[in-house]
């Protein structure tokens, strides 16, 4: 529905700004003479600014940060959004913040304001900001987040460096076998059929699954121009979340490198929002949020439940058989020194080093166990090409 600002004035004569959504014009301009009214100027608000291309995670870092710098330096919330906005290079983030300084004169909390902007600023974001406003502490609650959002960067960033060499090899694979596929086995099969060489049974199946690719091409390109357009590929993304992230995890080594990665994520998170005087029961809600595996909501149900009932957040870890026992165990000594949130925060980063390490051990083995799996398709392929060949020499010796 679309959101109409306007100006107008009460009985008394006092000018009133503020935002309808309606239906139309029209309606809108009903309901406010309706309101007691008068109305100067009513217009159609432009469309909010959504996360999209133009505005990278790494960009709202850097605006949390220049933010909590210039809340701390003294300046008043509205004037630090101004200044923000000039600072900030990113158009499409420049109007979000501009979208934000107008939500403040407005009268509407920070935390309200940012939370029109779901794709952009998530739970954890939204909730620290809040808990920051009810303490006075808002320059300290944005300077965590900074710090937060910089290391979950980071590990994203260690990921995506880890999965480049693997990726370009098994596009490369991919293509080679294509190129294999549509051209070099269709001229091999050309020969023989002329020469009416008789087949071993390895390239009769390597000739069949070149007719088969041929055939298929057209489907091929029209599946793949499908799945590119972002509604379906994002409904593809949607669907196939839990079943791909359950697979991983039951992968050997690479299920233990993302449980770090998980686990590591929620402690931080559980760790910030504790810090910031959330309530624990809340606080996991949005730690176990922040995980995004569909999976892991009924173990955080579980930790709730366990702690309402009067348990220790340790002992209710432990049941789930979920978590490492270096985070049971730094989790109890956080209980027991009343220092939770520190201690989540240790643990976190010990998954982080955790981590590192297994990720660094598994791919010094993937990858000459690639370079194998490359050449030996490869191999097969020559050797089903070829078998024919000294067939027909042996023939002709004899």
């Amino acid at each position: 529905m679309p959101t109409f600002e306007y100006v107008a004035r009460d009985n008394r004569g006092v000018q009133v700004r503020g935002r309808l959504e309606a239906q139309d014009d029209a309606r809108a301009r009903a309901h406010l003479q309706r309101s007691g009214l008068f109305l100067t100027s009513i217009r159609a608000r432009r469309a909010t600014l959504r996360f999209g291309p133009g505005a990278t995670p790494a960009d709202v870092a850097a605006m949390t940060f220049h933010l909590a710098m210039l809340l701390g330096a003294g300046l008043p919330l509205s004037q630090a959004l101004a200044a923000l906005a000039e600072q900030t290079a990113n158009m499409r983030l420049r109007g979000v913040v501009v979208e934000l300084a107008r939500d403040i004169e407005e009268g509407r909390s920070l935390s309200d304001a940012l939370g029109r902007f779901p794709d952009l600023f998530g739970q954890v974001f939204v909730g620290m900001v809040r808990n920051g406003e009810l303490t006075g502490r808002l320059d300290e609650a944005l300077e965590r987040l900074a710090e937060y959002m910089d290391r979950d960067l980071e590990i994203r960033r260690k990921i995506r460096e880890a999965l480049l060499y693997p990726m370009i090899v098994l596009s490369v694979a991919a293509g080679v076998l294509a190129v294999f596929l549509t051209f070099i086995i269709p001229a091999f099969d050309r020969v023989y059929r002329s020469v009416g060489a008789s087949l071993p049974l390895m390239t009769r199946m390597l000739m069949a699954g070149s007719r088969s690719f041929r055939a298929g091409l057209p489907l091929i390109a029209i599946a793949g121009g499908i799945v590119v357009l972002p509604p379906i590929r994002q409904a593809i993304r949607v669907a196939l979340a839990g079943p791909v992230q359950r697979l991983v995890l039951r992968l050997p080594r690479v299920g233990a490198l993302a449980k770090s990665a998980l686990l590591s994520r929620f402690a931080r998170a559980l760790g910030i929002m504790l810090r910031t005087g959330v309530p624990i029961v809340s606080a996991l809600d949005v730690a176990g949020a922040v995980v995004g595996l569909p999976d892991f909501g009924s173990v955080v149900e579980g930790l709730k439940r366990q702690i309402m009932e009067g348990h220790r957040l340790a002992d209710a870890m432990r049941e789930t058989g979920w978590f490492t026992p270096m985070v049971i165990q730094m989790t109890g000594l956080g209980e027991e020194s009343g220092r939770l949130d520190v201690m989540l925060d240790r643990a976190a980063t010990m998954l982080e080093r955790e981590f590192d390490l297994q990720m660094r051990r598994f791919f010094t083995m993937l990858e000459p166990a690639l370079t194998l799996i490359v050449g030996g398709i490869v191999g097969i392929l020559l050797v089903a090409l070829y078998l024919p060949i000294f067939g027909l020499a042996r023939a002709v010796v004899h």
